[in-house]
């Protein structure tokens, strides 16, 4: 069903690659948008597709985007913020239409047939610049949109497809836009599961963090964040210290500094440290900023906890699943479809520590059940979410809004 006042696609000769233009915001650190976009350029034919990417800045993925064969180019957008002031609404105006112009500009001088936006975020400004420069435009939705106000009406009227990661992030759209529910493709996050099979990286890596074989290690991995839920894992470890006198706790992740939220979640992260000293158990958590070694940290781990308030999706879930590691985590958002309760995870409330104890206590005393949970998840992971299915599900979405003449 062809999308209410989106631009006619333009024929494209099959002999010529599609010209795909990534929009995203960090290029420094990988979080889970990050590596979900890493691993479908990977899965890309670099026959059939040229890939391009704009980014905010210079850094790890930017550099492993160019390993992958995407073009890089770095420029900042120019990201807009509410406010009352007058003159600095007029400032922020002349920032977007600037940002948009320059957009549409790259679009045109690269000669892009298809914008897929990475990031909330970013569809501000790439879908106009989308429209202004006749491409197809794909808005990736990893995070929950609830307040759409007029602005986000005319972005959802006017991209041409919302990649969807879960169906609690599609709600929302389905409920205030009825009308786009064709332009809705659920394309669920997907995974290799070999690179976790490294059990000898996850023993170097206790090594390197002093962390006995003896001890039970029990972590969580995300971006340092209120909604991620570190405070709630932080209290959840008080309550279990000391019952599991041999637990050690590990927090791994750190802020994004190209985010519009970086002030925030830096005072956050200053506050879970402050909050360990406070609970009594500074000298049992360890705290590792950003770690590049994600299944080593996994196969380190004696169980992952996903304490977040809200999830999208959760590709750390994922992570965990493919790592065959026992898991505790929250009801929230995506997970239920993932993990299902008592099959390959225990989950819990959200915003519930003593829950959260509760389950992950259970696990560290019922070494059976734990290995029970650990082997389904590994199961499902590898049967149910396949990287080439997701790959299989956005190149279906590209070819359906550029198609092959």
């Amino acid at each position: 069903m062809k999308a209410q006042g989106a631009p006619v696609p333009t024929p494209r000769v099959s002999s010529l690659p599609l010209r795909v233009l990534y929009v995203s915001d960090t290029g420094g650190e990988l979080g889970g948008a990050e590596r979900s976009l890493l691993s479908l350029v990977e899965h890309l034919d670099p026959t059939r597709y040229a890939l391009h990417a704009l980014l905010f800045e210079e850094g790890r993925f930017a550099t492993l985007l160019r390993n992958a064969r995407v073009a890089v180019v770095v420029s900042r957008l120019g990201l807009i913020a509410r406010t009352r002031n007058p003159l600095k609404l007029l400032l922020y105006a002349l920032r977007f239409v600037h940002g948009v112009i320059r957009l549409a500009w790259l679009i045109r001088r690269r000669r892009i047939q298809l914008v897929h936006i990475n990031k909330n975020t970013l569809a501000v400004h790439a879908i106009p610049a989308a429209r202004l420069a006749r491409a197809r435009c794909v808005w990736h939705v990893r995070n929950p949109v609830n307040n759409f106000g007029r602005i986000g009406a005319w972005l959802v009227r006017h991209c041409d497809r919302l990649l969807c990661v879960s169906e609690s992030i599609a709600a929302p759209f389905r409920r205030q836009f009825p009308q786009v529910d064709a332009k809705i493709a659920l394309v669920p996050e997907g995974i290799e599961p070999a690179p976790y099979a490294d059990r000898e990286a996850g023993r170097a890596l206790r090594r390197e963090l002093g962390i006995a074989p003896e001890t039970r290690l029990v972590g969580t991995v995300g971006r340092i964040t209120p909604w991620k839920g570190q405070d709630d894992f932080l209290r959840a470890a008080a309550l279990l210290a000391g019952r599991h006198p041999k637990a050690r706790f590990l927090v791994v992740g750190d802020c994004v500094s190209s985010r519009a939220e970086a002030a925030a979640d830096a005072a956050f992260r200053k506050r879970l440290h402050a909050l360990a000293a406070e609970l009594g158990i500074a000298e049992r958590v360890i705290f590792t900023g950003f770690r590049h070694d994600v299944p080593a940290v996994m196969n380190a781990l004696d169980l992952f906890v996903l304490p977040s308030q809200e999830e999208p999706f959760g590709i750390v879930l994922l992570e965990a699943m493919a790592a065959s590691r026992p898991i505790v985590a929250t009801a929230a958002g995506g997970v239920p479809d993932i993990a299902r309760d008592g099959h390959e995870a225990l989950l819990v409330p959200p915003s519930d520590p003593e829950a959260l104890a509760a389950a992950t206590g259970r696990l560290l005393s019922d070494i059976q059940l734990a290995a029970a949970l650990a082997k389904a998840a590994l199961a499902r992971v590898t049967t149910e979410f396949p990287l080439w299915r997701h790959a299989a599900i956005v190149r279906q979405v590209y070819s359906a809004l550029v198609p092959e003449s």
